[in-house]
């Protein structure tokens, strides 16, 4: 399917960032970024670049934080026993993880559950909280989760159990009758940030505790100042690092005090203390024995190491990712980071075998043009990775998707949903409720659970609501760039520059970058065809870069085309030598390769609309037609990405020029064997058809005008 790009400049305030410039002795753009990050002075851009703009605010702020805290004094006093009860991604097993980690060192008696995806599913369940009774729980901690568990709170309260709730999603008009509810985004919440993560709302319980400690009150006065930053500053010590992975991982905006809680934490993991995160951070070669650590970013927390944690609560037990963070033993480190490394893989290959199959079946609904949702299922898929496969497909089509797994019989099936900007998934979800066994989640990703004779019934209602609620516009892919550099411009002195704005994330995103007119020279395929590395020259000047995620095969472009692309820098550290990288984001065909083939389909469509004759070359014959009709039927049932007729012609077919090939086209779809799409004359999107009865050549008035105009 064809997916309309928009490549559009970010607005920046250009005398501010010329001010900026001057003043801090930084580059051009570099201060065109800060100007767009809110910095219209030098003070105020010194306040970014040293993170002055952030605050640890006063945790007391939060809602029932004295209670929580007041509680937990309670359960020391009374030597109780306490259940830490976390989600299984990687938000809920870091806040997990940093929570058990301090009660123990309060010396209470701790345990921590994290419900298995498959056969638990997601939230606090009642057989849990029942086999919490048993083990003589008194206290029930969560994190990441539990704003919603009315039911389940209830019913451990019945069993003599009080909860905390600490979590960080939207709260119903109904809450847990729990001790404590700590979550900004309570509607009674005072509390300056609202968007912690969940391991954020945990980590500020520990910080509330420690400075009730330090002082004796939960209500400061200036006086309590610098015994509260000691406080503070020891937490952060602590477990800064595990707070700053779980923020990195939940996509958490990079700015307020997740800004400082994440640009602490990556400084932090350099040289952390717990043995898991270290063991993760060697397997992964972020750090090595023989040059310590290698610049620690949140791209690659949250590119290498969030995937590997999340891969143990997607295929086995996420509480083996807690159990590393806990452990005291380097061996039993080691062994579970290269576990997660495994698991990792198996998710990695059922996920690319999942993506397959729902291509074929994208490919056999035929043209979806005009569709605004995509919906399929199975009874193999496993629904541990159906949310990582729709987020795929999400981003290919640009349009919403669901995936729903069923098991093969007649039971339930769970999906999972991702969404594009402007569409409002969840509401689309509660809007088709009634056919529904369970659903939740936010704007842009849901989860839900449905009976399988309801499944057709779904899939009708929510494409109907998305076919009212997604507009035309919404479905131009639009990217923000932030300036258009030139082959000389990226240079070590541009990355040590950006770096002053890290760290990166939701809120404070990479800096994307332009450059125009780059002729291509050298394709060369990575890691079995999987990535590409691109050569390209302008103005003399050669320029390398690198294509992740874009296979070899699927590359639209060759060799002497002129793209342009959209690119992040970055440093490639390797063997202790330090480069400065162009990753390619995102490619077009630049205006001098367009301009080339003006002239082609401005021809084609003279021809075409019987205003010229056509010169003999540009008549079809049959064995031109089936020699096309079978390369177009060999890509549509074995791709689903636009046919790209440039280079197809190139490539694939040889004597037949483009006005021919696009003349052959518009054959084939008067006599109803296809239909097509194209928004540049090059890239098409093509729908086969099967009509009713056999089709002639002849039968096209097209075909016959052609051969009798000469």
């Amino acid at each position: 399917m064809l997916s309309i790009k928009k490549w559009t400049l970010r607005e920046y305030d250009g005398d501010a960032a010329d001010e900026i410039a001057e003043a801090l002795s930084i580059l051009p753009v570099t201060a065109k970024l800060l100007t767009e990050r809110g910095c219209h002075d030098k003070k105020s851009a010194l306040s970014f670049i040293n993170k002055e703009n952030a605050a640890m605010y006063d945790p007391f702020l939060l809602p029932d934080m004295k209670k929580a805290v007041l509680r937990i004094v309670e359960a020391e006093a009374k030597n109780e026993k306490v259940m830490v009860y976390g989600d299984y991604d990687v938000d809920g097993i870091t806040g997990t993880s940093i929570l058990v980690t301090f009660f123990r060192g309060l010396g209470l008696n701790v345990s921590y559950h994290i419900p298995e995806r498959l056969t638990e599913g997601y939230g606090v369940n009642a057989e849990a909280v029942k086999s919490f009774k048993d083990k003589g729980i008194s206290l029930v901690v969560t994190v990441d989760t539990g704003i919603t568990a009315v039911d389940e709170v209830r019913l451990g309260k019945e069993l003599g159990m009080d909860f905390i709730i600490t979590d960080h999603h939207v709260c119903r008009p109904e809450l847990p009758d729990a001790v404590a509810i700590v979550d900004p985004k309570r509607e009674d919440c005072v509390y300056p940030f609202r968007d912690l993560a969940g391991v954020g709302v945990a980590f500020k319980l520990i910080c509330a505790y420690n400075c009730y400690m330090a002082t004796g009150e939960t209500e400061y006065t200036k006086d309590d100042r610098e015994i509260i930053f000691d406080a503070l500053r020891e937490t952060y010590k602590n477990y800064g690092d595990i707070t700053a992975l779980g923020t990195i991982a939940d996509v958490m905006p990079v700015v307020d005090e997740n800004r400082l809680i994440i640009a602490y934490g990556l400084n932090r993991m350099k040289k952390t203390k717990n043995k898991g995160l270290a063991a993760l951070l060697k397997v992964t070669d972020l750090v090595s024995e023989e040059n310590g650590a290698k610049k620690i970013t949140s791209t690659n927390v949250g590119f290498v190491l969030a995937p590997r944690i999340n891969a143990a609560g997607r295929l086995g037990s996420a509480s083996k990712a807690v159990e590393m963070f806990l452990t005291e033993s380097d061996e039993k480190a080691e062994e579970l980071a290269a576990w997660l490394c495994e698991q990792n893989k198996e998710r990695q290959k059922i996920e690319l075998e999942i993506v397959s199959e729902a291509e074929e079946q994208i490919a056999k609904a035929g043209s979806i043009h005009d569709e605004r949702m995509i919906v399929l299922s199975s009874d193999s898929w496993h629904h541990g990775v159906i949310g990582i496969v729709s987020s795929r497909i999400t981003e290919k089509y640009n349009l919403p998707s669901i995936l729903i797994s069923f098991d093969g019989s007649e039971n339930d099936g769970k999906g999972s949903g991702r969404s594009i900007a402007g569409f409002d998934l969840l509401s689309a979800i509660t809007a088709c409720s009634d056919r529904l066994i369970k659903f939740g989640g936010h704007t842009l990703a849901a989860g839900l659970s449905l009976k399988r004779s309801e499944y057709e019934a779904f899939k009708t209602e929510i494409c109907e609501y998305a076919k009212e609620h997604i507009s035309d516009e919404m479905l131009v892919r639009e990217t923000y760039y932030d300036a258009e550099l030139a082959p000389d411009d990226v240079t070590h002195a541009l990355v040590d520059d950006l770096s002053k704005l890290e760290p990166f994330g939701e809120g404070n995103p990479v800096p994307a970058f332009l450059m125009t007119g780059l002729k291509i020279t050298e394709i060369i395929p990575l890691k079995e065809g999987k990535h590409v590395r691109v050569c390209f020259t302008k103005d003399g000047k050669n320029v390398v870069g690198m294509y992740f995620g874009m296979s070899a095969k699927s590359f639209p472009y060759l060799p002497t085309d002129t793209v342009d692309i959209l690119f992040n820098v970055s440093e490639n550290e390797f063997r202790g030598t330090v480069t400065t990288q162009i990753f390619i984001r995102d490619m077009r065909y630049g205006d001098e390769f367009i301009s080339g083939y003006n002239d082609e389909i401005n021809v084609y469509e003279y021809i075409k609309d019987d205003i010229i004759l056509p010169q003999t070359e540009h008549i079809p014959e049959r064995a031109d037609c089936a020699e096309l009709f079978k390369l177009i039927k060999k890509h549509t049932e074995n791709d689903n990405a636009p046919f790209n007729l440039h280079k197809t012609l190139k490539t694939e077919i040889r004597g037949i020029c483009y006005i021919k090939a696009r003349l052959i086209l518009d054959i084939f779809s008067e006599l109803g064997l296809l239909e097509y799409k194209t928004d540049n004359g090059i890239d098409f999107d093509i729908t086969l058809n099967k009509p009713a009865e056999k089709k002639q050549l002849t039968d096209s008035k097209l075909f016959s005008r052609l051969h009798t105009a000469v």
